[in-house]
């Protein structure tokens, strides 16, 4: 075991380099994506927490209405809250991600040696082949891009194997203790992440039905109800209180993340299609291209890889029938839900007869409630990937030793270099900007209007990292392109139309005292800041928001001299 935790360390630091020797200065993830966000919750959880409130609500964001909201990895902000404290919440999102690919190869490694020690028993053969499991999983392509991404509560990998590594004990010899170990693996994997929560549950659905059909003789099928039930109630006593916290901030006007069937359908069909091309084809090969199709950074990467796929089939044409039917079921399960509701092939939905072709996702969506908050079906590729690894090993396990190394070797190669997933990881720089200490430590409240307003959602979010720094709400929020209250300002307006670069050059009369006004309403909305970030404008269009802004408020208050001019706004009082 100590061997397994000190390789999975190194593979760990491998995937991440070089995150564990700079966890402050910068951040895993590209800054053009969700990083920002993540920062932003982990200090949000802190500042809540430290204060005794729950974080539920916010008045920081959608400013000035106060909004419910449930951070998504809350449980990742929680359990590095010592962290936090001490270097920060950049060094907080580093820890977990760095965490989770080790949590992932060393719980991958547990099952896989669980699954070994049935076919050849225990021994040191069997821990070191079990590490292909932990390499195939942790290094896998799909969570290489979700770091990339900056989405941290989807690194949470390690709660299916684990989860799966108790169920396979529990059937093994299902007692009231086991079942309960169960249930908090359970449970643990729910609150860490709702998907893979709900992929523990397909396993555990999975592996019951297998056992019923090929070892049913070696199950102690009377004793099951009873210790499972005692497991499933342990599991629902912790996940409850969380869940229904979560379902309280989803639904309502001033609900921040919103996960209406709606939403979620249009999602499932027009952005997060997965296509069935992409599990093979390696390279830099992405459909869809969210790039080429919206403009954004985040990347969709369900790649399986050639090398873990060959020793997978090994494995399931070798191994007998009642030792390779679990997992030969789990891969198919996982890999036909992964597909999503309707089939899609190289760019395009498969048709017959005019109608897309439906999938069992579909029949899941439509019948069980916990499926219509599912709008990342891509994200089951996950359970086939450790699926296929457990496939790979048995296959290996009457193989020379030298082969498992080798299959180790080319299936990491596979993922870090060959695979669509992007590698080394980009990292952002977490620098923050000196203004931010002014903005601090001034005792007027208001809010903080940066600009640029007309810039992508996930890279517009680097405006709350700098808002962990000064503390000052601000009118944006996760997913909308104009908050209402830039809606009511005639001064933001005015901005918006020059950033869209919908004026070639700004009208010989600017209409003074219309701009004069539109300033002095822009504060007494509550603004009591806006700060122009200069880089973020192409130089056409900062030279109109500026000339629009000294119009309006006059010069500008200070310039920072790094690339922000930062207007001050005298409070309705004042005026």
């Amino acid at each position: 075991m100590r061997q397994a935790a000190i390789v999975t360390f190194l593979l760990a630091t491998l995937v991440t380099w070089p995150t564990l020797v700079q966890p402050t200065s910068a951040v895993l993830g590209h800054p053009g994506n969700d990083v920002w966000n993540h920062i932003w919750g982990y200090w949000w959880v802190w500042e809540k927490l430290r204060h005794f409130e729950l974080p539920l609500e916010t008045n920081l964001m959608h400013f000035p209405d106060v909004s419910r909201l449930f951070f998504i990895d809350t449980f990742g902000a929680v359990i590095t809250l010592p962290v936090q404290w001490v270097l920060g919440p950049v060094a907080a999102v580093n820890a977990i991600m760095f965490s989770c690919f080790w949590a992932a190869g060393f719980s991958a490694w547990l099952l896989g040696r669980q699954v070994l020690e049935t076919l050849r028993g225990p021994g040191a053969v069997t821990d070191r082949l079990a590490l292909v499991v932990a390499i195939a999983y942790a290094a896998s392509p799909h969570l290489i891009a979700q770091a990339y991404n900056g989405i941290t509560e989807t690194l949470f990998a390690a709660g299916l194997p684990f989860s799966t590594y108790a169920t396979l004990r529990f059937l093994e010899r299902p007692t009231l203790r086991r079942g309960v170990t169960a249930g908090l693996t359970g449970a643990l994997c729910v609150l860490a992440n709702w998907y893979f929560g709900l992929f523990a549950v397909v396993g555990a659905v999975s592996l019951l039905a297998t056992h019923a059909w090929a070892r049913r003789d070696r199950v102690h099928w009377r004793a099951i109800p009873v210790a499972a039930g005692v497991g499933t109630l342990v599991a629902l006593v912790l996940v409850a209180p969380v869940l229904l916290g979560f379902s309280s901030t989803l639904d309502g006007a001033n609900a921040i993340v919103q996960r209406d069937p709606k939403f979620v359908w249009e999602s499932l069909i027009n952005h997060n299609m997965t296509d069935v091309v992409s599990l093979f084809h390696p390279g830099r090969f992405y459909s869809p291209d969210l790039k080429a199709l919206t403009g954004e950074d985040l990347l969709i990467v369900t790649y399986l890889g050639w090398s873990l796929i060959a020793f997978a089939l090994i494995g399931a044409l070798t191994l007998r029938q009642p030792d390779r039917v679990h997992w030969v079921v789990w891969v198919v399960v996982f890999l036909v839900l992964a597909l999503g509701p309707q089939l899609y092939v190289d760019g395009n939905y498969v048709t017959i007869d005019d109608r897309k072709v439906k999938l069992p996702f579909l029949l899941l969506y439509e019948s069980i409630p916990a499926f219509q908050r599912i709008s990342h079906p891509f994200r089951f590729v996950m359970g086939a990937q450790l699926g296929l690894g457990l496939l790979a090993v048995g296959g290996l396990a009457r193989r020379p030793q030298w082969t498992h190394a080798l299959a180790g070797a080319l299936i990491l190669a596979e993922s870090l270099v060959a695979s669509p997933a992007p590698w080394p990881i980009a990292r952002s720089q977490a620098t923050m900007p000196a203004y931010v200490s002014t903005l601090r430590e001034d005792p007027v409240e208001g809010a903080v209007l940066d600009l640029p307003i007309n810039v992508p959602n996930l890279e517009r979010a680097v405006y709350l990292y700098y808002q962990t720094a000064h503390g000052r709400p601000s009118p944006y929020s996760l997913n909308e392109p104009l908050p209402p209250i830039l809606e009511r300002s005639h001064l933001a307006r005015v901005i918006l139309v020059a950033e869209g670069g919908q004026l070639d050059t700004l009208p010989p009369s600017l209409g003074t005292l219309d701009l004069v006004v539109a300033g002095r309403s822009a504060a007494r909305l509550g603004v009591r800041y806006i700060v122009v970030h200069e880089h973020m404008y192409p130089p056409e269009r900062l030279d109109q928001v500026l000339t629009l802004l000294r119009t309006a408020l006059g010069e500008a208050s200070f310039d920072t001299g790094e690339g922000e001019r930062v207007w001050r706004l005298d409070s309705p009082e004042a005026q």
